[in-house]
């Protein structure tokens, strides 16, 4: 309890800091109302003050980009591919490799057809493989971020109008979207291999009712600008199960079970050609209204692990509240990507009827941590995450039925280390090192025994397809 309470002062601690330094930082910009250049919706591979790489492209595939980005047509797409292993800890030992690859474009209304401030976006893609944490480890969280869909085939993801108004201050999206893309990103967070973080905090991804892609649902999201550092965006989003086995071709929502309402606001100036330390400050909530399974309870009102059954359907809304910053704290050279930021925040349901209730994390990134490697970074993080008492009763009397014993702890923490190595232009290589203590086994809960702290590494490589051939980094993936 002392390891947690310290966690959340610290976690607590930061965020204050991050909004003075801020307020301090931003009080003398008046407000400005001027003309906003808008930021990629997706841009996971990058850090706060990492600058662009010019690379080495050939001069005919370089040509080939711009003339299509004169024309209004712009290459999005990513390979990721991550491998893991834990020689120790978790329900069983093993090791996975999982990956996906996506491809798709952005296409430029307003250069191609004279929409003004319209954009057509679409990206299909392909997952493969399968996770640690489903197969081995059994862990709530994951060892490997990028997996995402249990379904290896072609889906189409992605599939949405965006229109730009007044001035580029209001953005909407309207189509097939991936609803975590809009909410709960630090820039800092996709430096790690693990799915504690990347693209967004855990919970978010399992909890909220939002959809990461591939699994896109129909949906709206709003962004509003009322200053050039700040924004409040809200959306409306489908919840679909049925989504994630299908191509992302079928789009009734007969299947529909509900729907999802997020909202963020934030105070974010990541540019280091702007300011000399570069922050965000976000924080959000949601609810959401599609039914959710009790964690112990079957239909008899019994435990489920004990008298199996079907488990009680709760029709009781979810609802959350998230606060997350960051914020670049050393930058001995403005002309340099070298950089130390510290980022941290928290996730908190209202309801108990999930597997988690909270997630509380914090960590650092160093950009450039040698000289001579200007685009590496290194970086450790920690996540403490609570079972609801549901959860932990659940996974007792299912160690019990099975012939077994042991209470599982009420907090797991998370630890990592992951140092990304820049290889040229969009290609990067990634190694991991994780371990948990108390881990819970919510995905493979059929053990006898309580699972031991688990040690896992991981390695991983990423491919910004679009960003390699020359063209501009954008909406890929979340």
């Amino acid at each position: 309890m002392k390891g947690n309470v310290a966690l959340k002062l610290f976690c607590t601690g930061l965020l204050l800091t991050c909004t003075a330094a801020i307020h301090a930082q931003d009080a003398g910009s008046g407000g400005s109302t001027g003309t906003y250049n808008p930021v990629p919706l997706s841009d996971s591979g990058s850090t706060t003050v990492e600058g662009e790489d010019p690379g080495s492209i050939p001069a005919p595939v370089q040509h080939l980009a711009d003339t299509l980005e004169d024309h209004g047509i712009n290459f999005r797409g990513s390979l990721i591919d991550q491998w893991a292993r834990n020689p120790s800890g978790g329900v069983s030992e093993g090791e996975t490799n999982v990956g996906q690859f996506n491809a798709g474009l952005d296409l430029n209304l307003q250069t191609m057809l004279e929409v003004p401030g319209a954009t057509f976006h679409f990206v299909v893609y392909r997952d493969y493989g399968f996770a640690l944490n489903q197969e081995y480890t059994g862990t709530f969280t994951k060892q490997q971020y990028i997996y995402k869909n249990a379904y290896p085939q072609w889906h189409l993801g992605l599939f949405a109008w965006e229109q730009r108004l007044l001035n580029d201050r209001l953005d909407i999206f309207i189509g097939r979207l991936g609803s975590t893309n809009y909410y709960g990103h630090l820039v800092t967070n996709c430096q790690f291999i693990s799915g504690s973080m990347c693209g967004e905090p855990r919970i978010l991804v399992a909890q909220s009712g939002l959809s990461l892609l591939p699994s896109a649902t129909w949906g709206s999201n709003v962004k509003f600008r009322p200053t050039e550092h700040t924004y409040i965006e809200a959306g409306l989003f489908e919840v679909n199960p049925a989504v994630q086995p299908s191509n992302g071709l079928h789009w009734s929502t007969s299947t529909a079970t509900g729907y999802t309402v997020p909202v963020e606001w934030a105070w974010v100036n990541s540019d280091p050609q702007t300011t000399e330390y570069p922050f965000e400050l976000k924080t959000g909530a949601f609810v959401s209204t599609a039914p959710l399974t009790d964690p112990y309870y079957n239909t008899e009102g019994e435990s489920r692990a004990l008298y199996k059954g079907t488990a009680l359907v709760d029709s009781t809304d979810r609802y959350g509240v998230y606060a997350m910053a960051d914020r670049v704290v050393w930058r001995p050279d403005s002309a340099s990507s070298q950089s130390l930021n510290v980022f941290g925040g928290v996730v908190q349901m209202l309801e108990q009827d999930e597997i988690m209730r909270n997630q509380i994390y914090t960590g650092v990134v160093w950009t450039a941590p040698f000289k001579s490697r200007p685009q590496d970074t290194l970086g450790v993080t920690v996540s403490e995450f609570e079972l609801t008492p549901g959860e932990q009763a659940y996974l007792q009397d299912y160690r019990i039925r099975e012939g077994g014993s042991g209470t599982q702890s009420a907090t797991q923490f998370d630890f990592e280390a992951t140092y990304s190595y820049h290889v040229t232009r969009g290609v990067e290589l990634m190694s991991s090192l994780q371990y948990t203590i108390h881990p819970d086994n919510s995905v493979l809960p059929d053990t006898t025994t309580t699972p031991k702290n688990m040690f896992a590494i991981a390695f991983g490589i990423r491919v910004d397809l679009g960003y390699a051939l020359g063209f501009h980094r954008g909406v890929a993936s979340d």
